[in-house]
């Protein structure tokens, strides 16, 4: 609550773990890096999961071999933190995530060093032994988190994708929930391709909860390279009995005929546990399409059309004001291939700027940034939410296919949209918030006395 973007985009946090991290270069460059001490306990924790045959990587990396044959591969991935992938800028705003995957700063020299002393060996026997992987089929990455397996699995009806032509956007549903026999509340979400094919034809899928009390609600916004929502330990979605789910897909060809079928687990709070507030998680927070658009039943301050010229750049913002005190979870943009960053900061009621973080775009990774408990943004009522969207439609960006054209909004993946998800939950009682608010400053306080 108190940190403020006053110190640009470089702050001092970020100038002292940048001199962290020369040292750590320093000090490993000066000792011999070994594959087998080093280097294989990182590749098995942070890069094997996707890296290993039938996975969705494009190389294995299971073996010593096959990390020495893509060493200087390995080395810029990991240098420019593309690998593993988790684009956010950590040298800004909010730092600490439940879903962090990043490697530190002291990972990242261990690695570059390795290769720059010519990606050695080392003694066989100081080699961990091989990571066992499960069935990935079978398993659910919050599995781990919660200690066991989903409550109820749920997926969309099959599709056939057919193999050529443009993108296609079917609704799928409804679904009936017959495992569902009496109320209970959602506290997690994770998306799961079925098979391996459907992975490479989902750009995302939306299912949502159509309630026998008539009412429909979001469920969860499940991009490819999303893993899912773990929401506040206070907070949840209700399910009823009887409840049905709906699926908007956004599903593009690969040139064979394929049948999508994504599976969506979601874990409850014990039978008869209430959470205290119902949330609305992930709400879209848009910078595009300014026409009729309204926010939680209010006009938006300011929005712009997205109109990005040939070889050229543009930048787009959107300025919303809360009229309820909130607490944000997490974040995660969204833009398609001519997007080159976006931020989210607050103006607060008296005046001070926060800067949340600055999301850096790469369209292969939808990624859901989870805060931890203790950073989570606390918005008092009357706090200014500004999202901004900058877009490169030059040939510097890589992905851009054709920088000759002009590209406006639209939901195919060759136009382009502005919008981040921000997982929110507002608060009616302000005496709550406020105890929130007095709850955190002391937590802050203990942190920083045992930080010394």
């Amino acid at each position: 609550m108190k940190a403020q973007w006053s110190q640009g985009w470089l702050g001092r946090g970020a100038v002292l773990a940048l001199s962290a991290a020369l040292v750590s270069v320093n000090f490993l460059a000066a000792q011999e890096v070994t594959y087998a001490r080093d280097v294989a306990p990182i590749l098995q924790r942070s890069c094997q999961e996707c890296h290993q045959p039938g996975a969705i990587a494009p190389m294995s990396l299971l073996t010593y071999e096959e990390a020495r044959q893509f060493a200087p591969l390995i080395k810029h991935k990991v240098s420019i933190r593309q690998m593993p992938p988790f684009p956010v800028d950590k040298t800004l705003g909010i730092t600490e995530f439940k879903n962090d995957i990043s490697l530190t700063d002291e990972e990242i020299a261990t690695v570059v060093n390795w290769v720059d002393q010519g990606t050695p060996l080392g003694d066989p026997a100081d080699m961990p032994p091989p990571r066992e992987f499960p069935d990935y089929t079978n398993w659910w990455q919050f599995e781990e988190y919660f200690g066991r397996p989903p409550d109820i699995i749920i997926e969309n009806p099959p599709y056939k994708v057919k193999a050529n032509g443009l993108d296609q956007w079917p609704n799928l549903g409804p679904v009936p929930i017959p495992e569902l026999t009496e109320e209970r509340w959602m506290q997690a979400i994770e998306a799961r391709p079925k098979t391996p094919e459907t992975r490479y034809v989902f750009h995302h899928g939306g299912p949502g909860l159509r309630s026998v009390t008539g009412e429909s609600t979001g469920l969860m916004n499940s991009p490819a390279g999303k893993t899912g929502e773990i929401l506040p330990p206070d907070a949840g979605k209700l399910f009823r009995p009887g409840d049905k789910v709906d699926f908007g897909m956004h599903l593009f060809p690969i040139g064979h005929e394929v049948e999508a079928i994504v599976q969506w687990g979601i874990w409850f709070y014990p039978k008869g546990q209430e959470p205290r507030w119902e949330t609305d998680g992930e709400v879209q927070f848009r910078a595009d399409q300014s026409t009729g658009f309204e926010h939680n039943g209010n006009p938006v301050a300011r929005r712009a059309d997205l109109l990005i010229p040939p070889n050229g750049q543009a930048m787009l913002q959107g300025a919303y004001v809360l009229d309820k005190p909130a607490r944000i979870h997490s974040i995660r943009g969204h833009m398609h291939l001519k997007g080159k960053y976006q931020v989210v900061q607050a103006i607060y009621p008296d005046g001070r700027r926060q800067l949340l973080n600055k999301l850096n775009w790469d369209h292969l990774w939808h990624t859901t940034f989870i805060y931890e408990d203790h950073v989570m943004p606390l918005l008092p009522k009357g706090t200014v939410l500004i999202t901004t969207s900058i877009f490169d439609n030059t040939a510097n960006n890589i992905h851009n296919r054709d920088p000759e054209q002009w590209v406006v909004a639209g939901s195919r993946t060759v136009d382009d949209m502005s919008h981040i998800w921000i997982g929110i939950t507002y608060f009616d009682d302000e005496e709550y918030f406020n105890q929130l608010v007095a709850e955190r400053e002391q937590l802050l306080k203990q942190i920083a006395q045992a930080d010394q």
